[in-house]
């Protein structure tokens, strides 16, 4: 019995090792997974801005298959053109003044469905059918 006890004494006077680790793994744990769900949080933030961006894109790229056709057939005793169209993603204005017989400076504003705005200012040559000095602006 004397065994015993001296073995239960010495457990006695010995400092905890198992609370500390455990709450050190706890906050370990609950650490990186804030930094997962932050990460996430910026994915889809991420997300949602390309979505936008994209959209706006593809409105432009209508836009200006729309814009080409229409300075193209234009004849040449027009010395500016302004137009607003409809697209199912939005709505697009843009304003043409002639620089030259054949060369065009357009400058495109886009709206998309959701309110988000790509606005662009570039020269367009008729005879090519080719755009040069592509500024956006913001």
């Amino acid at each position: 019995m004397r065994r015993l006890s001296r073995l239960f004494m010495k457990t006695k006077n010995e400092q905890g090792v198992i609370f500390p680790f455990t709450v050190m793994c706890s906050l370990l744990i609950s650490a990186l997974f804030l930094h997962a769900v932050a990460l996430y949080n910026t994915e889809i933030q991420f997300y949602e801005e390309e979505k936008k961006w994209y959209e706006a894109d593809y409105l432009m790229k209508q836009t200006l298959t729309h814009v080409k056709q229409t300075l193209a057939n234009t004849s040449e005793n027009v010395p500016s053109l302004s137009q607003a169209v409809s697209f199912v993603h939005g709505q697009a204005t843009y304003r043409a003044t002639r620089i030259e017989p054949d060369v065009w400076s357009v400058t495109v504003s886009c709206i998309t469905n959701a309110q988000f705005r790509y606005d662009v200012q570039f020269e367009f040559d008729a005879l090519t059918n080719d755009i040069s000095a592509w500024k956006e602006l913001y």
